[in-house]
């Protein structure tokens, strides 16, 4: 039994699904996580000034890497394509713009390696919304078939769940989207909202166990996820309020993901 988590960027993997990584790993069980891009547009570190993308992307590795050990990953695997970034102009080589038929035939490839028994990719939306989000949740889908997946779960947030506690990450993400596309506050375009209503959640993992293991994980992000960031100097309680369930959609059979799910933690 093995799980595939596919991600779109480093620090995505620890943010949406860290706890249930560790929750598997914990048990023994398998776990790959694919990240589509090398995360090439993300924020450039405090004194980079103006550091080429193969170094962001190899110090964005290099913290994945590290972020796997502590979640107790098994294998950890990299599309190649390029972070397609905020802006409304993607580069030539980005995830987002990566025929899906191609794109699927690679993962597809790294499914049948390590024999899946279903994988983890974004809901429809992508979570939030972004360009490589949507691309993880066509190619995600796209390859499930391919590799004859019977079961695959939609990572996602529960809005309504969010609406009661402090600052998710998602909130911040979605801020810097919105605010690179012009959408205006509160106009008559605004893009879809973040995740999913609770009614729509079918797998709600409960992470509070290995909540400093998740925690430790985004913080080895640590060029996007800095100590001094609000998400890391959160006390513990409030860092388990905001962080300590993980949310899916399942498509098939269930599987020992949803055996997880109904045990409280």
């Amino acid at each position: 039994m093995t799980y595939v988590f596919f991600h779109a960027h480093p620090d995505d993997e620890a943010i949406f699904t860290g706890g249930t990584i560790a929750r598997l790993a914990e048990r023994g069980v398998p776990v790959t996580v694919v990240l589509a891009t090398g995360g090439e547009g993300g924020i450039e570190p405090a004194g980079g000034s103006g550091s080429p993308i193969g170094a962001l992307s190899s110090l964005r590795r290099q913290e994945s890497e590290l972020a796997a050990k502590v979640l107790g990953v098994d294998h950890l695997a990299f599309l190649g394509y390029r972070d397609s970034g905020l802006g409304s102009e993607l580069p030539a080589d980005a995830f987002a713009l990566a025929p899906v038929e191609e794109a699927a035939a690679r993962l597809a490839r790294v499914l049948a390696e390590v024999e899946a028994t279903a994988m983890i990719y974004y809901d429809e939306g992508g979570i939030y919304g972004h360009a490589d989000h949507l691309a993880v949740h066509r190619v995600g889908q796209r390859a499930a078939a391919l590799a004859g997946l019977d079961t695959v779960y939609e990572a996602t947030v529960d809005r309504e769940h969010l609406h009661f506690v402090a600052t998710h990450l998602v909130g911040h993400a979605v801020a810097a989207l919105h605010q690179e596309a012009g959408y205006p506050s509160g106009g008559l375009h605004e893009p879809p909202p973040t995740g999913v209503p609770t009614v729509e959640v079918t797998t709600t993992i409960d992470v509070t166990g290995v909540i400093e293991q998740k925690r430790s994980a985004m913080a080895a992000h640590a060029s996007q996820i800095p100590t001094d960031s609000e998400v890391l100097t959160m006390d513990a309680d409030t860092f388990t309020a905001v962080y300590g369930l993980e949310w899916f959609i399942r498509t098939g059979p269930a599987t020992g993901l949803d055996t997880l799910a109904m045990e409280a933690r």
